[in-house]
């Protein structure tokens, strides 16, 4: 066999490792996010979370919020709905000239029960951090960023 052949062949099999480990990572996360956001009396699921946080500094569109909050804007208006049904945001119409202009924002229970959700958060962030070994967070680090990015190109 070449040295060609050789690479090839260890590329291949690196190639099907880092596949197993991906779908392992996918699978881990999709169930994860099935569970929602637990933490105290209010459960959300994980995109009225990334909805909340979105909105945790100031009132937006729609539209803005599917942006910051990095998910499609059907995803968001649902999660916007549930999430005013429950009395965490309001809708506000600002502009005068174009009524269709919509904001929300997060309501003082909003934003209460954002501030429980981000403290379970960083908490399990911490935990799965702290089941690394410096070597491995510094690792880690840079490939989920340098994944996440890849997925989004794709």
């Amino acid at each position: 066999m070449t040295a060609t052949q050789v690479q090839e062949v260890v590329h291949r099999a690196a190639h099907r490792e880092f596949g197993d480990a991906l779908e392992e990572l996918i699978r881990a996360v999709l169930k994860a996010s099935g569970r929602g956001v637990p933490g105290g009396e209010t459960e959300l699921t994980l995109s009225q979370y990334f909805v909340m946080d979105a909105m945790a500094d100031e009132a937006l569109t729609v539209s803005e919020v599917a942006r910051v909050a990095r998910v499609a804007v059907p995803t968001a208006t649902r999660a916007l709905r549930g999430l005013e049904t429950r009395g965490f945001v309001d809708r506000e119409r600002n502009d005068e000239e174009d009524r269709r202009l919509v904001t929300v924002a997060l309501t003082s229970s909003g934003r209460s029960v954002l501030d429980e959700k981000r403290t379970w958060v960083q908490e399990r962030q911490r935990e799965i951090f702290d089941g690394l070994s410096p070597a491995e967070r510094r690792t880690v680090t840079g490939a989920l960023s340098a994944i996440a990015h890849n997925i989004e190109e794709l």
